[in-house]
């Protein structure tokens, strides 16, 4: 993905962020030993392909496990996070989906310290289509025991 896509998204959520809920956030500075439950949104369309799947992203020092909460299906991976502003973060992600990579960003914006919204780019995936971008909600659970 071009570093301007990724910068004109940013800017689209800061100004939702600026018009957005009057509640005070703060993304945590680290994700490391949470879970993030996702919701993806429900509309269907071949960019879409996970259309309202629930999946639980579960964070160690640098790995990932992202489990699919319906089918059960698990990918594990490595993951860079990074709080751009007290409200924005940036979740870097790669996944070994069986014998293929999954490339993913997302885009956290908070709507209160445990909730709110995501946009998720996917530049390499197993579902096709592999490039695509989904978005919906999200709950983060800190301190998350397994």
């Amino acid at each position: 993905m071009r570093h301007y896509s990724i910068a004109f998204i940013i800017m689209i959520f800061i100004a939702y962020t600026a018009t957005a809920s009057a509640q005070n956030c703060e993304l945590p500075r680290s994700l490391v030993g949470s879970r993030i439950l996702i919701g993806i949104n429900g509309m269907h369309a071949p960019t879409n392909a996970k259309a309202g799947n629930l999946q639980a992203l579960t964070f160690a020092d640098t790995q990932i496990k992202d489990m699919n909460m319906i089918t059960g299906d698990v990918s594990l991976g490595t993951y860079r996070y990074n709080k751009l502003t007290p409200k924005i973060g940036l979740l870097e992600v790669n996944l070994t989906q069986g014998a293929e990579q999954s490339t993913y960003r997302e885009i956290l914006v908070c709507k209160t310290p445990l909730i709110g919204k995501f946009i998720f780019s996917q530049s390499q995936g197993l579902i096709k289509p592999d490039i695509r971008q989904d978005s919906g909600s999200y709950i983060i659970q800190p301190h998350y025991s397994q």
